[in-house]
């Protein structure tokens, strides 16, 4: 394993810290207790695992408390995240698959994978390009990189949510638009072969869920 790493700036450790401990405390409440995010979480799942076909060599960069590389049945799945405390559960709930404590600023591995997953990180992250450049180290010209970020126009609604107490409030974000992110890939030697807008309402709500993201 190598690393070229430089040491992050005030700001950028402020950052970073901050995050973790937020993210640290998530991974202390109930391991089942989504809130309203619970339907959000099944039908993300659900989308990987029709873009993902199970038996591959998947990395999640952010990984949480595995649930989503879990589900995508890798033959080797790798785990990356920041937090312990989110380590420590996803180690208890998947003891088949690898955890390993690192930023995504900074990881570093001399392993190749089949599939990289990035869900509802880049948003959050300091840098996107440094992440998208680390990810390119360990990628070969058939890995597929498969990204998934919140909307500028759920803001509204996930501060709503906070307020009342429906869900954590949602740290500060980067908001980025798709050019943007399309713009940063191809700095770090990716190309965009697919996009597309998935779920346009997050909550379960009857007849509202399923109409508006399966027709709207």
């Amino acid at each position: 394993m190598t690393a070229d790493v430089v040491p992050p700036s005030p700001e950028a450790a402020r950052h970073q810290a901050e995050r973790r401990r937020y993210w640290d405390a998530v991974a202390r409440e109930s391991p089942d207790h989504r809130g309203w995010s619970s339907y959000y979480h099944r039908r993300l799942r659900a989308r990987y695992q029709y873009w993902v076909a199970p038996g591959q060599r998947v990395l999640e960069v952010g990984c949480g408390a595995g649930d989503l590389l879990a589900a995508l049945e890798p033959s080797y799945g790798v785990g990356i995240d920041f937090s312990a405390a989110m380590l420590d559960r996803a180690r208890q709930r998947h003891p088949h698959l690898h955890f390993i404590e690192a930023d995504a600023h900074e990881f570093a591995t001399d392993e190749r994978f089949d599939v990289i997953v990035v869900s509802d990180l880049i948003n959050d992250a300091w840098d996107v390009q440094a992440i998208f450049e680390r990810l390119a180290t360990v990628s070969t010209p058939r890995t597929r990189l498969i990204i998934n970020t919140y909307s500028r126009l759920w803001e509204p609604l996930l501060a709503l949510a906070g307020a009342l107490g429906l869900a954590r409030p949602v740290l500060h974000q980067n908001w980025l638009a798709t050019a943007d992110v399309r713009g940063l890939l191809a700095l770090a030697g990716f190309e965009v072969v697919h996009h597309e807008r998935d779920m346009l309402w997050p909550v379960q709500t009857p007849v509202i869920a399923a109409f508006v993201n399966k027709f709207l």
